[in-house]
């Protein structure tokens, strides 16, 4: 369903679409990774910068499962929780008490309170914009503890006054129930204020949703999900040219053929709006995102060229509405990471250097990576300012997990949910833990600069060391398989340079990471598990199912 409100006529359009049309995909996409739902947790010694002259501090601690933030001061910002409803305010470092609003959000998987963006008039008035996924029945979590379905995935505009959000109007409500009634996934929820002043909505496809804006020709007509939404303030149709569509809902896309998003930015100098995507096993992207921009997604996800769905898919076998194109990623992963939050450095605070360059988080290893573009800034440009051997990136794309080593900025910050510049120009990255980081010139930070953490002193002593080489298959951990006694305890260490898990079962397990279940392994860091229970277990990694190792307990 969707649902534009005009404030002005008070009026309400609603579109409903019966969704009875279901395609089969290749396995790789009905076999779908859930990797992203394992989150890296902080390196125990802290974030770190791989640039001397840089450091992280610790800003303040204590959110519940922080989505998304904005600033609205100095000093002074608004941090969406995902799982409670709540915007809390952190005002100079502290988690003030009291929220600022306190919303019922069903909460079950990737449902939640998802993005915030801030609008600021000249006559002093200031609004913000909240996405989430309303609760069926004003409780938290119903849908978890109770399957009541949502109302809807919502965005809603608010008054900010003496430290209140007041006066809601609902602007646009889509639908929240998918389309398998077991996934409750790929509901995005980022929202920016573009520089023409109109609210740009990034949502996924919403459990599975199939229609032509996910390529489907035979498929029913778009419902409003798996694109970027763009409508004013006031939640009305942009007036100009319809680019897909001048019909409700073509009218109000911008984009389309997004699995998912999880981090949108404009680029300051050029005013381009860019996005991260999340593939299924495969197929992680950045993408520049124009009016019209059609992202392949369910017929094709990371180059095409690669057929990473395994479909045989082209862009020719894609639906094309109005203007609608479609366009290579700028940067692959094929090597899933969970990207995440993306965002411009529009200051020069860090050092020359960094100014206008992109940064983006991912959630699977907590690293936050560094991306220039090329002199039309309508490319990623892999050039000598990056360290380490870049030879292997000349194609946009990470094959192995040693690829990302040049791009990566820093690590150690757990599953990272947003980045955004304060009005002091430094940089602000937000974990899932409930931390919020500052990167700034060492020069200027009391702190002491955290250290990376060896391995030395990490492994308990009489522990059994399994290896985590990378993925290798059956040579993805070493020894493998292993014999152990009951009561023994093993430590798998990652010697990798991404993080990886030890999860019991396999990826074709409908029990998988019941017996055990390490959630993210980060680069260098150990997991450790005791076995009293006799018998043979199978394990593997929840991002990287191809890889698999065996336990045997006597």
């Amino acid at each position: 369903m969707i649902r534009i409100v005009y404030n002005i006529k008070l009026l309400t359009f609603i579109l409903v679409i019966a969704l009875t049309f279901f395609i089969s995909l290749n396995t790789i996409v009905n076999n779908l990774s859930y990797g992203a739902y394992s989150k890296a947790l902080p390196s125990t010694s802290g974030p770190t910068i791989n640039d001397d002259n840089l450091t992280v501090e610790k800003v303040a601690s204590g959110l519940t499962f922080p989505t998304g933030m904005t600033f609205i001061g100095d000093n002074d910002l608004l941090v969406t929780e995902k799982n409670t409803g709540r915007v809390m305010r952190v005002l100079d470092g502290e988690v003030q008490n009291n929220p600022v609003l306190d919303l019922s959000v069903a909460s079950k998987i990737e449902r939640g309170l998802l993005g915030i963006a801030v609008s600021k008039h000249s006559e002093g008035k200031t609004n913000v914009f909240l996405a989430y996924t309303e609760s069926g029945n004003s409780q938290d979590g119903s849908d978890v503890k109770g399957n009541v379905d949502p109302l809807g995935n919502r965005l809603y505009r608010y008054d900010y006054s003496d430290g209140r959000l007041i006066n809601p109007v609902l602007i646009l409500d889509l639908t929240a129930l998918p389309n398998n009634i077991n996934r409750t996934d790929h509901n995005g929820g980022k929202v920016l204020v573009g520089p023409d002043n109109n609210i740009y909505y990034v949502i996924g496809e919403v459990g599975g949703h199939r229609t032509q804006a996910q390529n489907i020709e035979n498929g029913p007509l778009p419902n409003g999900l798996g694109g970027v939404l763009r409508i004013t303030q006031e939640g009305q149709i942009v007036n100009e040219v319809p680019i897909f569509g001048s019909e409700l809902p073509l009218s109000i896309y911008y984009a389309m053929g997004i699995r998912n998003s999880f981090g949108m930015d404009f680029d300051p100098v050029t005013g381009n709006l860019w996005d991260t995507e999340n593939g299924p096993t495969a197929g992680d992207e950045i993408n520049l995102v124009f009016p019209g921009f059609n992202s392949g997604w369910a017929l094709i996800q990371g180059f095409s060229s690669d057929d990473t769905l395994g479909d045989g898919a082209t862009p020719s076998d894609l639906v094309i509405f109005g203007k609608g194109k479609y366009a290579e990623p700028k940067f692959v992963w094929q090597i899933p990471v969970g990207p995440t939050a993306l965002k411009f450095l529009n200051s020069e605070k860090l050092g020359k250097k960094y100014e206008n360059n992109m940064f983006v988080g991912d959630i699977n290893n907590g690293l936050l990576y560094r991306f220039t573009l090329n002199a039309e800034r309508d490319d990623i440009a892999i050039n000598d300012t990056y360290m380490g051997d870049i030879s292997a990136l000349a194609d946009k794309k990470v094959d192995s997990t040693v690829e990302s080593i040049p791009i990566i900025f820093g690590q150690g910050f757990g599953g990272i949910t947003d980045i955004q510049i304060g009005p002091d120009g430094y940089m602000y990255v937000l974990s899932f833990t409930g931390d919020l980081y500052r990167v700034v010139p060492a020069s200027q930070s009391t702190m002491p600069s955290p250290k990376p953490l060896s391995n030395e002193g990490i492994i308990p002593k009489d522990s059994i060391l399994v290896t985590i080489n990378g993925i290798n298959g059956e040579n993805s951990y070493s020894p493998n398989p292993i014999k152990i006694k009951s009561g023994e305890t093993i430590t798998w260490y990652n010697a990798d340079t991404v993080s990886h898990t030890v999860t019991s079962g396999s990826d074709s397990d409908p029990n998988e990471g019941e017996l055990f279940d390490s959630d993210a392994i980060l680069s260098k860091q150990p997991y450790s598990l005791k076995f009293d229970d006799k018998g043979t277990f199978d394990y593997y990694c929840i991002y990287h199912p191809t890889m698999g190792g065996q336990i045997s307990v006597e």
